[in-house]
């Protein structure tokens, strides 16, 4: 493996440099110095200004001593996590004889272990896949197929779920112990890991920046909107382009506390919370799962120290319709409602929601609840944040709406046979690391104007003018952070992905008026947005007809104030079966992942049908509707 020289020649240096800059307060309560190399900083920035990308796991030698991560076993600090993924780095490189730019799935809590496996990955110059446990063989088995896996890492309590199917596909598998972690945990800012012998180097692991700046890091799989789910492909510059653009428009900094509970196979949990916080020196509080009563406890700060009480949470309207119910349990005496209310409003710097649709009730019981005005943004596994509502003011932030383009992205709004109708483009992100803007030291001798990383105004551009000044039609987006192909799918000349000149057609129906994006839902009746993921009801009905009992089944998308959308099935049975709605979750969730799985069932004589033969689910709605949202409630 290699590394650029300039980093090679500071590293050591770096965390063997008395520590002088800046101040804060370790684990322990005593008082410890930090400094940040800006003979690092300034390769680093040398590097994106020729075209190189900066990973995270590398940006983590700027303030190594800082605590990076807390989880249920212990605390790690940027350094230590450093070295743990460097000692695993070496035996996944072994394990590929030194090949890079393979793809290598892996399977890890949501802790530190997923934070060493990824930063591995990507030291050995290879691509990272994330896996969950969420979903059932069958479906973990294409993952491994369609990414043409090289290895698969997994934690031990998961090799019982991929050693069958590494054993099917003949695939290495290596198991990573908690060995790792114990390892990260030794670099402690009260431990001997400030005074090293002198023989004590750390190794020197990774590609160049330039190198990361030409190639691929990420695949995201998407929930298999149209067919099976399918692989989008992230390069470490759209990361870096991505990381930019949030630390511009939602100002994360090195001060920030960040309580993570989103799952990490997705885009959502991987950008937001995780690798925008990670570049920023802050700290993650990353729990296994969402857990209401944990999450409010961590909340409210309880038992914790001021340095470790949470101030940023991203979350899923599920999970703020959750936090509601529970918070009229929870507190249920108007002392206490204004307690929560008092501490939240003070200590919370940023409050976000996104991957299904905010219902208004819910973004204004919570602003009653914390006295904070949610940020709902728009985005996706092809484009990970693409819309979003001002950080400042947040009274700028409107119910219903999604805001206005991210720094660098460019949003479209497109008629009939895709007739540009309107488009607003914001001014790129400034990709170079300022340390003013992450709340880290500086000094006079180096400084980085931060004028640049400002979210600018957009340009409007509009191509045709319609009544109202109110535009509505399919969504486009395009910017250098969009991805632009699926892993391991040939261009077609006919793929209705893109328009012909580059867009990327996301599916979604949009309004935009008064400067501001409205989604109103979208393009397709068969793509269903439920608990923030995009499920393909003409997937899930495939599977629902190997039911034995089943003859046909329409599945769809009725409106939910707590997941968006939930899904409903209407079913005609064969002559003389039965079936429930539990037989069948049983059966269809051998093949299905939990989200995908019918909340309701409904079972009629006949299935409308037009001339055509096909699905009528218009007026499947019109006659069942009623009945199905009366189940549902």
């Amino acid at each position: 493996m290699e590394m650029s020289f300039r980093s090679i020649r500071v590293l050591n240096r770096l965390l063997r440099k008395p520590l002088g800059i800046g101040a804060y307060r370790n684990v322990t309560g005593t008082a410890v110095k930090e400094e940040i190399n800006t003979e690092l900083l300034t390769s680093f920035n040398r590097d994106i200004k020729n075209g190189g990308a900066v990973p995270v796991f590398r940006r983590a030698l700027l303030f190594p001593t800082r605590v990076a991560l807390q989880d249920e076993f212990g605390i790690y600090t940027y350094a230590g996590l450093y070295q743990a993924a460097s000692v695993l780095s070496f035996e996944i490189s072994a394990q590929l004889v030194g090949q890079t730019e393979r793809t290598i799935a892996y399977m890890c809590n949501n802790d530190a272990s997923h934070v060493i496996v990824q930063w591995a990955i990507w030291m050995t110059g290879n691509i990272a896949v994330p896996l969950t446990p969420l979903h059932p063989p069958e479906m973990l088995k294409h993952f491994l197929t369609d990414s043409l896996a090289s290895l698969i890492v997994c934690t031990q309590e998961y090799e019982k779920v991929l050693r069958p199917l590494t054993l099917e596909i003949s695939k290495p598998l290596l198991i990573t112990g908690r060995d790792k972690e114990i390892t990260a945990q030794l670099y402690q800012p009260n431990s001997s890991f400030l005074k090293p012998k002198a023989e004590d180097t750390l190794p020197d692991v990774g590609k160049s920046n330039d190198w990361y700046g030409n190639n691929e890091a990420l695949i995201i799989y998407t929930s298999g909107t149209t067919s099976k789910p399918k692989g989008v492909v992230w390069t470490h510059s759209m990361l870096q382009t991505q990381i930019a653009a949030l630390h511009t428009s939602w100002q994360y900094s090195c001060h920030d506390v960040v309580l993570h509970t989103l799952p990490l196979h997705h885009i959502h949990g991987q950008l937001n919370s995780m690798l925008a916080s990670l570049a920023a020196g802050a700290r993650i509080r990353m729990l296994s799962n969402f857990a209401s009563h944990t999450v409010w406890s961590r909340l409210l700060g309880m038992g914790e120290r001021d340095e470790a009480k949470v101030t940023v949470f991203h979350g899923v309207p599920a999970m703020y319709a959750r936090l509601a119910a529970d918070h009229e349990r929870m507190f249920g005496d108007a002392r206490t409602h204004d307690y929560v209310r008092a501490t939240l409003a003070a200590r919370m710097r940023l409050m976000c929601a996104g991957s299904a649709p905010l219902p208004a009730t819910l973004f204004l019981k919570w602003e009653e609840i914390s006295g904070m005005r949610l940020l709902e943004r728009f985005g996706m596994s092809e484009v990970g944040m693409a819309l979003s509502n001002p950080y400042r003011p947040a009274e700028a932030r409107a119910v219903g709406c999604v805001g206005r383009p991210l720094p660098g992205v460019a949003a479209r709004i497109a008629g009939a046979l895709l007739e540009p109708l309107l488009t607003v483009e914001a001014p790129a992100p400034e990709t170079q690391i300022c340390l003013d803007r992450l709340g880290l030291p500086s000094s006079k001798d180096f400084f980085v104007d931060s004028d640049g990383y400002d979210w600018g105004e957009s340009i409007v551009t509009r191509h045709k003018e319609v009544e109202g000044d109110e535009f509505q039609g399919e969504l486009l987006i395009k910017g250098p952070a969009v991805f632009t192909r699926y892993w391991n799918k040939a261009p077609k000349l006919d793929s209705t992905d893109f328009t012909p000149d580059g867009w990327f057609r996301t599916g979604d129906t949009a309004m935009y008026s008064d400067g501001k994006f409205r989604i109103l839902g979208r393009t397709s009746i068969d793509i269903i947005k439920a608990s923030g993921y995009k499920v393909s009801a003409l997937q899930v009905e495939s599977v629902i007809l190997e039911h034995p009992n089943v003859a046909d089944v329409a599945v769809l998308g009725m409106p939910d104030d707590t997941y968006g959308e939930i899904i409903a099935s209407v079913l005609v049975l064969k002559d003389n079966t039965k079936l429930t709605l539990k037989e069948l979750k049983d059966e269809a969730g051998k093949k299905l992942a939990p989200y995908q799985l019918p909340k309701v069932m409904l079972v009629i004589d006949q299935m409308p049908r037009n001339a055509m033969g096909k699905l009528d689910k218009k007026e499947i709605k019109r006659l069942f509707g009623d009945k199905l949202v009366l189940q549902k409630e």
